[in-house]
């Protein structure tokens, strides 16, 4: 994992992790409310791969949230990403053990170092 010099884990999203982190929590299926609260409290968690502004999240233990209901596999919320008519990529959010956990942006075609624009993201999240 790759952090950020300027930045140490627990230290706060930044406006567009935020933006980004509140789209992904948007949805209205089990588990959404716990995530948006869960959201609203959370911290940057470092990076997770080298190469992108992929971020992790960090949810403070000691506020005792409550967490999202048990899922089976894959990403908690996904919003596509687009521009214009070319599909991009898809934004995921993961959650682990009920915790949301990361945040990273899946292309179609050439790994992208940057997180998405939110004018380039979809309509909203699906799960």
């Amino acid at each position: 994992m790759k952090n950020d010099p300027r930045r140490m884990p627990g230290d706060p999203l930044s406006p567009h992790e935020r933006a980004l982190l509140e789209i992904l929590c948007s949805g209205k299926w089990p588990g959404t409310t716990e995530a948006r609260e869960q959201a609203a409290h959370a911290r940057w968690g470092g990076r997770d791969f080298d190469e992108c502004e992929c971020f992790l999240v960090d949810i403070p233990g000691h506020l005792n949230l409550p967490r999202i209901p048990k899922r089976s596999g894959g990403p908690f919320a996904t919003v596509d990403v687009h521009d214009g008519d070319v599909a991009l990529g898809h934004l995921n959010l993961w959650a682990v053990d009920g915790l949301l956990h990361s945040v990273e942006y899946m292309t179609f075609d050439v790994p992208d170092e940057r997180l998405p624009a939110m004018e380039q993201l979809g309509d909203g999240p699906f799960s």
